[in-house]
């Protein structure tokens, strides 16, 4: 369902629809979120947004997959995933960026090695 999970790790901490967290949150491992987050996720493993899932804020994971809303800027140390029903309104930087069928990306991209960008974020 939600293309190379080997690539995102064990998902040690889930946000569920229905949830809503105001603030910001880091995490050395996996987040998944299906339920609304207000704040920035500063740092993890790897990042999951699932179809019901919504974040207002920056956020940053070495892998993050996108199958729901993200109004902020987006760091993906390693991969980027964009499902066919994410909709992102913000600038996205990825060494590596998938964007399927569908998803709705709606500012600028910047494609390299990344090294010190999840700093970038964690700065502002």
């Amino acid at each position: 369902m939600f293309g190379k999970k080997e690539s995102i790790g064990k998902i040690e901490t889930i946000i569920a629809e229905g949830t809503d967290i105001k603030g910001d949150i880091s995490s050395e491992g996996t987040i998944r979120v299906d339920g609304e987050v207000s704040g920035h996720i500063l740092k993890a493993a790897g990042v999951i947004i699932g179809k019901t899932g919504k974040v207002a804020g920056d956020l940053s994971g070495e892998s993050v997959i996108i199958g729901g809303e993200v109004s902020g800027n987006v760091v993906a140390s390693n991969t980027l995933e964009l499902l066919s029903t994410a909709q992102v309104f913000g600038d996205i930087k990825s060494q590596t960026l998938s964007i399927h069928e569908g998803a709705v990306f709606e500012g600028r991209c910047s494609m390299s090695v990344v090294k010190e960008l999840t700093e970038n974020i964690q700065s502002t």
